[in-house]
Formats: structure tokens, sequence, C-alpha cells
């Protein structure tokens, strides 16, 4: 290698180490990968990253911006754990002709001549490795090129572990610790967002809200931990009802807030008489089956109002009405006169 590109290498590891290369995995290994061709003019480059007994490999070609996402499922014959556990580089004069890369390693799609496989120190459960390969006939990979890709695997590596980091920290400032839904801060943001959205392409939009029936009678029975215990196992029901796009959040010590974006009146009632019937035949920890039910108040955007503290509002009124009609039933009033 040059001095010029030995220049350019410490440019480029300063370059990244001195700014944010993007808010999600994807974007940060495309960055990465990006470098990875640049820096000692390969072909393409890839990682490969193995959680449990999955292997996910992300692979770009030079003179693309974008890395492309693959997976493969269990013991597939195409990702070799040869590689990923590897302490040391492999590099090779011809990718092809050695029988420690399997065959979903030597970059398919491309004549791949030239390669070089350096691996990348993840947390203790995962493996990965990076890599880098030129076409076939064109010259190896030189020991200052190994060095240059070793210390941009560094940098990846903890790269990534930082996101994870702030992925962890961010999840923890809007879920709720006991249940793991969404806290009542994140609740309050996500719904005046959805807000936002049903009224720019005029869309509908349903709020529900939900209390546990007579949950002090369960904890003066079995202990407040077994009742945090119950509510726990309640978001989970409750969450398993909905759809993806839902959103199931806490709203108070024994209430639940969900979000339905795109739901009018009569779809948010199903879901609200889904969600009773799925508690109802629930078999919770010390309950029998039918012992522990909800009570469900329903408001709708935009006739029961247009902003979040007027819907929540209106559903907490209906879920009122459903506890004094005798709990373990769906509710929805009409608005207050003015």
């Amino acid at each position: 290698m040059s001095m010029i590109s030995r220049d350019r290498a410490l440019e480029s590891l300063l370059d990244l180490s001195g700014r944010p290369v993007g808010r999600s995995r994807p974007e940060l290994l495309s960055t990465a990968l990006q470098y990875a061709t640049q820096l000692v003019d390969a072909a393409a480059a890839s990682i490969v990253v193995q959680r449990g007994r999955r292997t996910h490999r992300f692979t770009l070609r030079s003179g693309s911006t974008a890395a492309e996402p693959t997976e493969h499922p269990p013991d597939d014959a195409e990702a070799s754990p040869t590689l990923l556990h590897r302490q040391r580089p492999l590099v090779l004069a011809e990718v092809g002709a050695d029988e420690r890369v399997a065959p979903g390693d030597r970059f398919p799609g491309l004549e791949a001549g030239p390669a070089m496989f350096v691996p990348l120190k993840l947390r203790d459960h995962e493996s990965a490795y990076l890599a880098v390969c030129r076409s076939q006939g064109a010259p190896g990979f030189v020991a200052e090129e190994v060095r240059v890709v070793t210390l941009l695997a560094a940098w990846m590596a903890m790269a990534l572990e930082n996101l994870r980091l702030a992925e962890s920290v961010e999840r923890l400032a809007v879920t709720d610790d006991l249940t793991q839904v969404y806290n009542f801060r994140f609740l309050k943001t996500a719904l005046r967002r959805e807000i936002k959205r049903a009224t720019r392409f005029h869309q509908d939009l349903a709020l529900i809200m939900i209390d546990v029936d007579n949950l002090k009678g369960y904890n003066d029975r079995h202990g407040h931990l077994r009742g945090s215990f119950l509510l726990r196992e309640m978001a989970r029901v409750l969450a398993q009802q909905v759809r993806s796009w839902d959103l199931v959040a806490k709203y108070g010590g024994d209430e639940f807030t969900i979000i339905l974006p795109q739901t009018m009146a009569e779809g948010a009632l199903a879901a609200a008489e889904r969600l009773r019937a799925a508690v109802e035949d629930h078999t919770f920890p010390l309950a029998g089956r039918g012992a522990i039910t909800i009570s469900l108040g329903v408001a709708c955007y935009p006739v029961d109002g247009d902003v979040a503290a007027e819907l929540l509002e209106v559903a907490d009124r209906a879920l009122y009405v459903a506890k004094q009609r005798g709990r373990n039933c769906v509710e929805r009033p009409t608005r207050l006169a003015a």
C-alpha cells in the first residue's frame, strides 16, 4: 500500500470515528462497508453476524450505497462456522479454492478471487466477521491492507456495540419496567403523532382504555408481587390480540391503553370485544379461567375528540361506564353536552 493510500486510510478511520454514521444498523453497516471497498479497492465487502441459530449477512458491492441483507435459517450450510469463530484474519489468494469457506461466504453472484476474512469482536452470544474480496485475476491482499481492514473491523465492532447500547437506553426510556409495553409518556407522544397522521390523510383512529377488574382483591389474596406478575401476563395477552401496527401502553396502576390507527368505531368495538373475550378465556396464575376480566372504554377520532387529551378523557369516561355496569364489558358513550 502506498503512502497516499495509508494517509487515506487514516483519514477514513478518523472520519468514521468523528461523525455519526446513521441511527440504524443497516445505515451503519452500509457506511462501513462502503469504506471497506474503497480503502482496499475491493469488488465487494460483507459482514456476517450469527445470532443464536440464525446467520445474518449484509453485502455491498463496489459503487453501491446500500448493503443487501440476507438471512440464513438454522443449520444452513451456506454459512461457515469456521469463519465465524476464527480469532485471526484469514487471507486467501483464491476464495473458491479453499474448503474452509462455505458457498455462501464466497460472495455469490461475483467471480470472486482474492478474499480476506477478519473477525469482529462482538458480544459473547454473537459471532461475526468482516470480509472483502476482489475479482478473479486481481492482485491479492498485502499485509498493510490486512491491518487497515482489521482496524476497520475493530471500529465496526465498537460502533455496533454503541448502537446496541443506545437502542437499549432508548427502549428503556419508553418502556414500562413491569409490563414491558410502552409507558404513559410514550403513549402521549404516539397518540399526538397518530392524530396528526389521521388528520393529514383523513383517516380514522380509535383508542381503547382498559382496566383490570378486581385486581385489588387478587392482590389482597396473593400479594402485590403476584399482582405484578398478573399485570405482566395481562400485557402479553393484550399484545397478542392486536395488529402489529397497533400500540399497547401502560396507562396507570392497572390500566392499559391501545391506539388503533386506521380504525373506525365498528372495528374498534370488535377489537375491544376480542380483547375482553381473550382475557376472560385466559387462565392466569392462581386464578381459574374467567376469574380475571377487564372492562374497556372506546373513543374514536374525530367524532369523540380531535386532540389527545380529549380522546383519553372520552375513553376514560367510557371505561367508567363499563365498570359501573358490572365490569367485563365494552362501552363507548357519547361526548358530554356543552
